[in-house]
């Protein structure tokens, strides 16, 4: 039975269920830092948590689980493939901006991780940032059929969330819109530059750290260009 059902049934309404992930069951564990943890007694789809239609008289957070949970541990940590699914789950189904966004909602889930995690999630499940219809950036799924030529993609993301570069020393500081510079120097590092020693990245502004001042010079001049282009 779905989640979406399950939780219509307690509650008198039927709801449609959305996509679920499993979790089966594992023995009881201490709380770890970094997993997911599903509470047994609650479970409620995604789509009801998003719509604000958990009861008031919740006292647990809720959960994207389907099946029969009678005789699961009161803590199933999810492993990283199950939370990765379901970050590609809350990325399709809403507008996501930022990191932090994304661990509030996959909290709201039940999913409790740290920034650092969701950020190599994203890393690893290699989601861009586009612009909506409103012209605020939000991460989608990547796309097969998108180019696979590096400059091309780093053209268009520095075209879009660059705002600025300057200069201090053997640095080039590319300032973005805020909660993109993670994005941006991910893309500078495919191009796999030989001048490129490697990148460091904030919520809006990144490093690129290079050999010397001169080669700073050049590679401002160079990412300015792929800017403007």
């Amino acid at each position: 039975m779905s989640a979406g059902v399950a939780a219509g049934g307690a509650h008198g309404a039927t709801l449609p269920a959305s996509p679920a992930i499993f979790a089966p069951p594992a023995a009881a564990l201490p709380a770890l830092s970094g997993v997911c943890i599903f509470p047994r007694d609650l479970v409620y789809s995604m789509q009801q948590a998003m719509e604000g239609m958990v009861p008031a008289t919740a006292t647990s957070r809720p959960a994207l689980v389907t099946g029969d949970t009678e005789g699961m541990n009161d803590r199933a940590p999810l492993g990283k493939t199950e939370r990765q699914r379901l970050i590609q789950t809350v990325v399709q189904q809403r507008e996501v901006s930022t990191q932090r966004e994304l661990v509030s909602a996959l909290s709201v889930l039940g999913c409790e991780v740290t920034q650092a995690t969701v950020s190599r999630d994203i890393r690893d499940l290699d989601l861009q940032k586009v612009r909506t219809h409103l012209g605020r950036a939000k991460y989608v799924l990547s796309s097969r059929e998108r180019p696979k030529d590096p400059e091309q993609a780093a053209r268009h993301v520095l075209r879009d969330f660059a705002r600025s570069t300057s200069i201090a020393q053997q640095l080039v500081v590319v300032r973005c819109e805020i909660g993109t510079a993670s994005t941006v120097a991910r893309q500078i590092d495919n191009l796999n530059h030989t001048d490129v020693v490697g990148t460091l990245a904030g919520d809006d502004t990144f490093l690129v750290i290079v050999g010397d001042g001169d080669k700073a010079q050049s590679m401002k001049r160079y990412l300015d260009r792929l800017r403007e282009a």
